[in-house]
């Protein structure tokens, strides 16, 4: 960093003093000093944090990137999903037994979660599946709250077992 002298009124060569800041303030900026620089190329070395949008133009990464995050929810009536989310792109698988659910019924239950935050689309989805000890098809929708609905055939005791693979994207 450069070394800066104060400068104060009625201040001995006060004009030379604020000429030398200059200078060393400009010295440091073109000698590439601890300072980024808009333009030319140069490496950044550091953790840095960007609080808000980025544009970047052919974004080259060496290195690891995270892009996959997998979680299941037990979303109630003896079903779960697990959702992989990779980017804005989420694929859902369906597994578990079902238990008494009505047809247009929001899934719940003992220990069952709406779909969290991170998961949601910004319109509802409708996932289509099927179970797996039967010919029966359902789908379930997925709302922008996180709530699920059920959408097969109704379901009286324990049903059969949901399978099925379904993506949506996220927005």
């Amino acid at each position: 960093m450069a070394s800066i002298k104060k400068v104060y009124r009625g201040m001995e060569n006060g004009a030379e003093t604020i000429n030398d800041n200059l200078e060393a303030i400009n010295s440091e900026l073109t000698s590439g000093g601890n300072v980024v620089h808009k333009t030319n190329d140069e490496s950044i070395a550091g953790n840095k944090t960007f609080t808000g949008d980025t544009s970047v133009k052919n974004l080259n990464i060496t290195g690891s990137i995270k892009t996959t995050t997998t979680v299941n929810f037990n979303v109630g009536n003896g079903m779960s999903i697990r959702l992989t989310k990779k980017g804005n792109f989420v694929e859902a698988r369906f597994y578990g037994t079902m238990t008494t659910v009505e047809k247009g019924a929001e899934m719940g239950g003992s220990g069952s979660s709406w779909i969290s935050s991170d998961f949601r689309p910004e319109v509802t989805v409708s996932l289509v599946g099927h179970l797996a000890s039967g010919s029966e098809s359902f789908h379930i929708d997925i709302e922008p709250t996180g709530r699920v609905v059920w959408w097969g055939a109704s379901v009286t005791g324990t049903g059969g077992s949901p399978r099925g693979t379904a993506f949506y994207f996220l927005n």
